[in-house]
């Protein structure tokens, strides 16, 4: 009987589009992939851009007043507790938008309108 082994030496995975949507930051905690990709996901959605036109300019963690991330739509009811979560500020190279999350990306919510990015 012989038996045969194989062994890989090294294996290196594709980068990710998302990670591509984000620049090189010096903060230590990286924003989550997922909540990048919830972000870019509403974006393209509401602007109808294309994915790879949009980065992560900024981001930052933040803990959040309330279920709503602060920012409560007309007649809606929030959660009162402190949520964890992320402000993440994306550009197209023209305009920005910032944006709420909360850790998991599940609640995501523009914080301001669209605006020029300043040269």
């Amino acid at each position: 009987m012989c038996f045969s082994v194989n062994f890989i030496s090294s294996a290196v995975a594709a980068p990710s589009q998302i990670a591509e949507n984000v620049d090189a930051n010096s903060q230590s905690d990286r924003v989550p992939p997922k909540v990048v990709k919830a972000v870019i996901a509403d974006l393209t959605k509401l602007q109808n851009l294309p994915p790879e036109k949009l980065k992560v300019t900024k981001y930052s963690r933040e803990s959040w007043s309330d279920g709503c991330l602060g920012l409560p739509q007309p007649e809606e009811i929030c959660s009162q507790a402190i949520v964890e979560g992320w402000r993440v500020v994306v550009s197209d190279g023209s305009q920005k938008w910032i944006y709420r999350t909360d850790n998991s990306g599940r609640n995501v919510r523009l914080e301001a309108p669209q605006s020029k990015v300043k040269s």
